[in-house]
């Protein structure tokens, strides 16, 4: 999805918006729209449709694997949001 497609605090809604509530953990938090760190979930408009991966392209963040959810359950880059729906993305963990 182009940037144009989704609203970074500009108070500019796409045409048929939803609102997500998208939070970033760990290093990926310094990628939230609004410029600001931090884990808390940030409102974000999307237009109706978007998919996780429509949502994530234009946050730049890093090529890597991460683990996303959406509303607490593992989602795919091609699953399609609604609104008010929460998308939470982490950095892969690893350990043993």
């Amino acid at each position: 999805m182009p940037l144009s497609a989704c609203s970074r605090g500009t108070g500019a809604a796409p045409a048929h918006a939803m609102t997500i509530h998208l939070a970033l953990f760990a290093y990926l938090s310094q990628y939230q729209p609004d410029g600001q760190g931090g884990c808390q979930a940030r409102p974000i408009d999307v237009a109706d449709g978007a998919t996780v991966g429509a949502l994530i392209a234009p946050l730049g963040l890093p090529d890597g694997p991460r683990v996303v959810f959406v509303n607490g359950r593992h989602a795919a880059a091609d699953q399609p949001l609604s609104d008010g729906d929460r998308l939470a993305i982490f950095p892969q963990i690893a350990g043993g």
